[in-house]
């Protein structure tokens, strides 16, 4: 078992640098190498013809020219979709990527992911399987290139289950009392926390735990100086060349 993370910069860009670009698009991780940021993350789930994706909602509503469920149409429909145009004008026509054009573009940059699996009602395990499928084709594992995370325990059992040596960090939005059993269970590396909840205590008990601490989604340089004084590994930014400071 691989036990640390060099993240260095000491900044994960956001669904890309989602400041600058459609977030989870290929502009905004290809923005991200721009700013010589090392790691990204992005959301994982699948389309209806089982093709693993990068989107965050579960409708196509907030980031598309289309509305709906994104869980209802196969990847040949979702593809001619336009991610962009919401964003800025200059990107119409950016596409909903798949997970394995995330990955060349990241592995042809050198570059690290968090892939958090944000699995669709029921289709926990199906994701998780699809997803260690595309990544192992283009970064072996265990890989210190490559964090998977997710809110979702059933999903993270499954990971674990599929994978003894894949890093895990634990999602946690609410503090959970017990977090520390579960993340022990899963044998995590990292605890990946919201910032909102994040206190100096909380922080010197997990790093005493001897995980690694990475907080979301940080855009003040303040708030990032604060949170590294207290031991915190790194912060998710949609502005990460801000954050630094």
């Amino acid at each position: 078992m691989i036990h640390s993370l060099q993240i260095k910069p000491p900044v994960i860009a956001h669904r890309g640098a989602s400041a600058y670009a459609p977030e989870n698009t290929l502009s905004s991780f290809t923005r991200a190498a721009q700013l010589g940021i090392q790691w990204v993350e992005f959301d994982v789930m699948l389309a209806a013809c089982g093709t693993p994706i990068v989107f965050h909602d579960e409708t196509l509503d907030r980031t598309t020219d289309r509305q709906g469920d994104i869980g209802g149409h196969p990847y040949r429909y979702l593809q001619t979709l336009d991610a962009g145009a919401w964003f800025h004008s200059k990107f119409a026509g950016e596409r909903i990527p798949t997970l394995a054009q995330v990955l060349a573009l990241l592995k042809e940059a050198g570059m690290c992911a968090n892939v958090e699996i944000k699995p669709l009602p029921g289709q926990d395990k199906e994701t998780i399987l699809a997803t260690l499928k595309t990544v192992s084709t283009y970064f072996t594992q265990p890989n210190t290139s490559i964090l998977f995370s997710s809110f979702s325990i059933d999903a993270l059992k499954y990971l674990r289950e599929a994978s003894k040596e894949c890093l895990i960090g634990f999602l946690m939005h609410d503090w959970l009392d017990d977090w520390k059993h579960v993340a022990d269970e899963l044998q995590c590396v990292s605890m990946n926390v919201n910032e909102e909840i994040m206190t100096k205590e909380r922080a010197q008990a997990i790093k005493q735990a001897g995980y690694q601490l990475l907080c979301y989604t940080v855009n003040h340089a303040e708030r990032a100086k604060e949170l590294y004084s207290w031991g915190v590994d790194a912060v998710f930014s949609d502005c990460p060349d801000k954050v630094l400071g």
